[in-house]
């Protein structure tokens, strides 16, 4: 055996020790791990990506230490061909979701879990406009479904 031979055996096994402590010192949060996952299965090939263009969740915060009041919050993704706006509410039973396709069309909407579960579903009318209900927060994205038009997927959002 050579001393390079050995030197890339020793420096694997030290590796892996390193690791081991690494491990055992700062462990990956579970979360981390979760949304890294989610990050890497983010959408289905055939999808077109909806990015997230507005969210008031930081405007809303301003707003309820003035007034004392929570209000609505309201996210607007946008695809090369699709605008989807969602109004969040508490309710309940949970949160009431209403949305708004633009332009308005025909379409199934589904909400997913980082899990891959569909937590929700809902069929937007002629207008695009459609409404569910969630039982929990947590994070979530959008999948809308429209006749003859491949089908859109929204980045992660926790509601």
């Amino acid at each position: 055996m050579n001393d390079k031979t050995a030197s890339n055996g020793e420096g694997d096994r030290l590796l892996g020790e390193l690791r081991l402590l690494a491990a055992d010192v700062d462990p990956i949060p579970g979360e981390v791990t979760l949304f890294a996952n989610a990050a890497l299965d983010w959408r289905r090939m055939d999808a077109a990506l909806a990015e997230l263009l507005s969210d008031t969740l930081l405007e809303q915060e301003t707003a309820f230490a003035r007034s004392g009041v929570a209000r609505a919050r309201a996210v607007t993704f946008r695809a090369s061909d699709l605008d989807v706006e969602i109004e969040i509410h508490d309710a309940d039973s949970g949160l009431a979701l209403l949305g708004q396709l633009d332009p308005p069309t025909k379409a199934e909407v589904e909400v997913q879990r980082d899990d891959s579960s569909i937590v929700a579903s809902a069929e937007a009318d002629e207008l695009g406009r459609f409404r569910t209900e969630l039982p929990a927060g947590g994070r979530v994205r959008f999948l809308v479904r429209r006749e003859a038009e491949p089908p859109v997927e929204t980045s992660w959002i926790s509601v």
